[in-house]
């Protein structure tokens, strides 16, 4: 190799350090208001009661209600379900609390896990419920209700809804908070109207 050939080569490495750095600080001022750290540190598991709230710095959530219901209703008539299904209905709130960026919020960030650690996903289907969460994005300093649907068997005794801090908007938070909760303690329900 040729001195040239060399000094092109560092000048090119010198290049790519420099972009990615530029590119870095991009990424932390846009969408880290300029907090940014890999965080390595073990995953924090909070364990709250319906109710409770949760938060970081630019979120405050919480399950404000669970029901189950037996038979729910949106604009386009009545679900469909299995004999050996129930609806859980969860109701959340929360508050970005940003001054400037919105915060993102999906259905996908929540999952509700049984007695035996089994998760269920919400449901999709859902554009004819009023206040159905599907994927929302929260003003600064502004709150959001809304709903999730799970379909799960009736026999379950326990019921757990997780959140997971880590997603779009916190990349490298190792923190979930989980509301539990007793069946047998959740209004029961035989027909909703969500229409």
């Amino acid at each position: 190799m040729d001195i040239k050939t060399l000094i092109f080569s560092i000048l090119i490495l010198i290049i790519v350090m420099f972009s990615g750095m530029q590119i870095l600080d991009f990424v932390k001022k846009s969408f880290y208001d300029g907090e940014f750290s890999i965080n390595n540190s073990k995953e924090v598991i909070v364990k709250l009661k319906i109710g409770e709230f949760a938060n970081n710095s630019k979120v405050n959530i919480t399950v404000e209600d669970v029901m189950i219901v037996d038979t729910l209703k949106g604009n386009m008539g009545y679900r469909k379900i299995k004999n050996n299904e129930t609806f859980v209905i969860v109701k959340i709130k929360a508050k970005n609390l940003q001054d400037k960026k919105p915060y993102q919020i999906s259905n996908m960030d929540f999952t509700l896990l049984d007695e035996n650690g089994k998760s269920y996903d919400a449901e999709m289907n859902v554009l004819d419920i009023k206040n159905a969460l599907v994927i929302e994005a929260i003003p600064p300093k502004k709150s959001y209700e809304g709903y999730i649907i799970y379909k799960v068997p009736k026999d379950i005794k326990v019921i757990k809804i997780e959140y997971d801090f880590k997603n779009l908007n916190n990349l490298f938070d190792n923190y979930k908070a989980i509301w539990e909760v007793n069946v047998s303690d959740i209004p029961h329900l035989k027909y909703l109207s969500l229409s």
